[in-house]
């Protein structure tokens, strides 16, 4: 059963909201769930506006998505190329095979990672370029799995 609210939680409730902390944060402050504090917010007459916050920080959590994919895209094309120029070394025909496995799906990573920023929107424009070649070397991702 929830512990009721009592009126030293709305006058910790006024008084960070005052200071302009979000309901959140109040909510950590006082050690009551969100939903306490909104109802305690809205008895209050209080809202919460972060709406230009939010905003920001979501936008800032998509460019850094953006920009993990990015990375994430190159170091799997990055990984393929090792992966080939080991192949050509390989010491047993298993091996051989086993790397070019292994490029051939940290190319399909790049590819649909890529495929992501482009539907995003937030794709560079080099990444097109490698992924028509990367179909043009082993077809598109996701095709077929037979063989290496």
């Amino acid at each position: 059963m929830a512990e009721p609210i009592r009126e030293r939680d709305r006058e910790a409730v006024r008084r960070l909201h005052a200071e302009g902390q979000s309901r959140n944060q109040i909510a950590r402050s006082i050690g009551r769930s969100a939903a306490t504090v909104s109802k305690i917010a809205r008895e209050e007459g209080l809202t919460f506006t972060g709406g230009a916050r939010v905003a920001a920080a979501t936008e800032a959590r998509r460019a850094d998505a953006a920009a993990r994919r990015e990375l994430l895209a190159d170091e799997a094309l990055d990984g393929a190329l090792r992966q080939v120029e080991q192949a050509g070394g390989a010491e047993s025909a298993r091996d051989a095979r086993d790397r070019a496995t292994a490029a051939r799906a940290l190319t399909e990573v790049h590819a649909r990672v890529s495929e992501l920023a482009r539907q995003t929107g937030t794709g560079s424009a080099g990444a097109s370029m490698l992924d028509r070649l990367a179909d043009a070397l082993i077809g598109p991702a996701g095709g077929d799995r037979e063989g290496v």
